[in-house]
């Protein structure tokens, strides 16, 4: 049996309490602060959250209100799911749980250029397009979702006449503690009446090439009922 001297055991408990120090900080300072977006009437969010490895974002329609819900599965990925369910205090939330693991397959290197749903283009790319397939699924609010190795994020259709007071089709930066994340834009109707809602992409490099945010995912996977 071997026993550790005073200055060993001393040693030991120095790195010990470092090492919680630091880790009690970074979870202390780790609460996302999400830059300010514009309210629509009847809309809260987008918001996004950390919890189990997973990017959580959420999207509240006090508007629309369901009798019940329903949590699914995405398309062609295995660790990624939604949930759409009746909202506390009326209307409806939908959740999205990304694991950034689903896109690293080969499904999502090679993809198409995708637009709109209705067939327009993105208002915030050079060609209108993005690089990703295209998923629709009706019973998530006939949500489209787009995926690829390089982005992740869906077009959820909200009725939002021009009448209202918000920037239809200009985007905003989505963004965690002051580093771009991704992009917004409420889109306007087309002129058929149609084709209104937000959309929201997130760009899987500028989360890749940002040191705190894969941090908090790889803290979030320990911690696994906080959200951050």
């Amino acid at each position: 049996m071997t026993f550790k001297t005073n200055f060993e055991r001393e040693f030991d408990m120095r790195q010990f309490y470092y090492a919680f120090l630091g880790l009690s900080f970074f979870l202390a300072t780790s609460c996302l602060n999400q830059g300010g977006l514009p309210k629509i009437p009847g809309v809260d969010g987008p918001k996004l959250n950390v919890q189990n490895g997973q990017i959580v974002l959420a999207i509240g329609l006090e508007n629309v209100s369901l009798p019940a819900g329903i949590s699914m599965a995405l398309p062609k990925m295995r660790h990624s799911s939604a949930t759409i369910t009746p909202a506390q205090f009326g209307g409806t939330l939908i959740k999205v749980a990304f694991d950034p693991r689903d896109v690293e397959s080969d499904d999502f290197r090679v993809v198409p250029a995708e637009t709109l749903p209705d067939g327009r283009p993105f208002p915030f790319t050079m060609d209108g397009t993005i690089p990703a397939l295209a998923l629709n699924v009706p019973k998530l609010l006939d949500t489209t979702f787009y995926v690829s190795n390089a982005v992740f994020g869906f077009f959820i259709p909200i009725s939002m006449p021009d009448s209202m007071n918000i920037p239809f089709d200009i985007p905003f930066r989505l963004k965690i503690n002051g580093k771009q994340v991704g992009i917004v834009s409420y889109i306007r109707e087309n002129f058929d009446g149609e084709g209104s809602g937000v959309v929201l992409m997130l760009t899987m490099k500028q989360i890749q090439d940002n040191p705190d945010f894969q941090s908090l995912l790889k803290y979030s996977k320990r911690y696994e009922s906080k959200v951050f």
